[in-house]
């Protein structure tokens, strides 16, 4: 057996971000994320540590990424991702909508029912992030190929 079958689990998403206090107050006011670890320190930090039920979820100020990996690698244009955030019924994305909506975040897309069996609904984080909360209609969603 090769080493790759070692990958076999997604311990954190690291988002590098602008602008790291509105970023972390952004998921401690808005999506109520109780804060993990600073570092290096709490009066100087670049990189924030939110728990999100089982999936870490992190911050990184672009500068402090840049002192670990060259600025050229960072940035660019577009976005080639988006975080996706199953619940359990389709009551529970438009609950979720509204909670969301009334705290100020940005709501891209409302809840909407697709023909292929999930109900969705799409966010933007404090840096535009896209973020996806659905859930599939009957069972465990489509059938697999």
């Amino acid at each position: 057996m090769d080493a790759l079958h070692k990958l076999n689990k997604v311990n954190d998403i690291c988002f590098f971000v602008r602008d790291f206090k509105g970023s972390v107050n952004f998921f401690t006011e808005k999506f109520a994320l109780t804060l993990k670890r600073l570092q290096p320190d709490g009066e100087n930090p670049n990189y924030a540590e939110f728990d999100f039920l089982g999936t870490t979820v992190t911050l990184w100020d672009e500068k402090g990424v840049s002192e670990v990996i060259d600025a050229k690698y960072l940035g660019g244009d577009g976005h080639h991702f988006m975080i996706a955030i199953k619940v359990p019924k389709a009551q529970d994305v438009d609950d979720i909508y509204t909670a969301l909506v009334s705290r100020g975040v940005v709501c891209i897309k409302p809840p909407v029912t697709y023909p292929f069996g999930s109900r969705a609904a799409y966010f933007l984080d404090h840096e535009k992030n896209v973020w996806e909360i659905f859930a599939w209609l009957a069972g465990n969603g489509p059938g697999l190929l």
